[in-house]
């Protein structure tokens, strides 16, 4: 058992111990002088508020993990960074659960600021980081692509992980998982995952997960993750990202995309109406950097600006960058079409579901030689530009398909029973 320290904004005193709640520190200040240890929590009192930025010292360890939590009765607690750097700072500690809380972080002149920041140490294993049941929302940060280096939107947002130098096998990020958040109304990105120099070649945080998520209304892209090893992108809802950018400052965005990964897997995530600017717009993208197989998979995409998924895989081009596998898919009126650029790498596609109310081009800019498409369902106009891309078994425009689609709004379980026929249609059990 570790020990338990109480914040209470009302009733609180910095003189005090801390260790009961009749006996509760005030202060942010206060507690970041604090030396935390395995199995020590925090506890923040519910209805009360802070103004500045919480950065917790000392490490738990991987059988008791340090906890940043709630108590009392009453709405979660809020920590405004106040144009902090962070509200939140997890700065090269490991072993740490943040959860339930309310974050902000207003100002009002725009610069680089997170919601929560994970940032590891320099050297060595920054190890065990969870972010869980957290609303995350004003955080006012950037959102214009065309900055300095790190003073981009890239470099920012409600949740973000990073590491501050180029990793290595000895030197990154372990078991990190960010998960049932609800991020909402954000000029930032809503979840980045990155290292801080020379960003394009290192492949090496491990057990990194993005799960349960919740993002609506952000000033840039939606997920981006980024240097990962077999990165889990599962279960998340991201809708209208970019809704808070412009055209002049935000200029490309993806709704949730990877980047300088191997072998990520994106699926059952749900991504609608994001933002078109200069370009791009797409609910999905298949970045630079990219190694192995990029799988996505069981995910729900409708109304984005762009298109379905984007093809920037030669973009500093990865040797060992294998192919993008796209399967049981739903696709609902995106935007352009079902892809965005041909980069040359093989992409595979099988049992996805297309549905377009107006003509589209399988693929824009390029003619799509390097797609495969098998085993996939078609319901778009006649008019529609099929391209050079290669087909196999497909279906198109089939009437029971054409019946099953009227239900998207009605049957809450359309989405389950329409993949169900998909993985049936390809000969697989879901």
């Amino acid at each position: 058992m570790g020990r338990i320290f109480y914040l209470d904004a009302v009733n609180g005193n910095d003189e005090n111990s801390g260790i009961t709640p009749d006996a509760a520190l005030k202060s942010l200040e206060a507690a970041n002088q604090i030396l935390f240890g395995a199995g020590d929590k925090l506890l923040l009192k519910c209805g009360c508020e802070w103004k500045g930025m919480l950065c917790p010292h000392g490490d738990g360890d991987r059988f008791q993990f340090a906890q940043i939590g709630t108590y009392g009765d009453g709405e979660a607690p809020l920590i405004d960074g106040n144009g902090a750097y962070a509200a939140i700072l997890l700065d090269g500690v490991s072993y740490w659960k943040v959860k339930g809380l309310r974050i902000c972080n207003h100002s009002s002149e725009r610069c680089v600021r997170q919601g929560i920041c994970i940032s590891a140490k320099s050297e060595g294993i920054t190890a065990g980081i969870e972010i869980s049941d957290c609303e995350i929302f004003e955080v006012d940060g950037e959102n214009r692509r065309a900055m300095p280096v790190y003073q981009s939107m890239y470099w920012n947002g409600a949740v973000y992980v990073t590491f501050p130098g180029r990793t290595s096998a000895q030197d990154h990020l372990h078991d990190i998982i960010i998960s049932n958040n609800y991020i909402h109304d954000v000029r930032t990105s809503g979840i980045r995952v990155n290292q801080q120099e020379d960003f394009i070649n290192d492949i090496h945080h491990t057990h990194v997960v993005v799960r349960g998520n919740r993002i609506e209304r952000t000033g840039s892209d939606g997920i981006i993750v980024a240097n990962c090893i077999s990165p889990l992108i599962d279960s998340n809802v991201c809708f209208d990202a970019g809704a808070l950018g412009t055209l002049e400052d935000t200029q490309l965005i993806a709704g949730i995309w990877v980047c300088a990964t191997r072998d990520a897997l994106i699926q059952r995530n749900e991504v609608a109406r994001t933002r078109m600017f200069e370009n791009d717009g797409t609910a999905f993208d298949t970045d630079w950097g990219t190694a192995g197989t990029t799988v996505f998979q069981y995910n729900y995409s409708h109304d984005n600006e762009g298109g379905f998924w984007l093809d920037c895989m030669k973009l500093n081009h990865n040797r060992d960058c294998e192919e993008t596998i796209l399967r049981y898919n739903i696709s609902m009126r995106d935007g352009r079409g079902i892809a965005v650029y041909d980069q040359g790498i093989l992409t595979e596609w099988y049992g996805n579901l297309f549905f377009h109310e107006k003509p589209i081009q399988i693929c824009s800019f390029d003619e799509g030689e390097n797609f495969y498409f098998d085993h996939n369902v078609f319901c778009i106009p006649q008019e529609t530009d099929w391209q050079k891309a290669h087909y196999e078994e497909n279906i198109v425009n089939d009437s029971q398909w054409l019946e099953l689609i009227q239900y998207e709004t009605q049957n809450p379980n359309w989405r389950d029973h329409v993949t169900e026929k998909l993985c049936k249609f390809v000969g697989v059990t879901r």
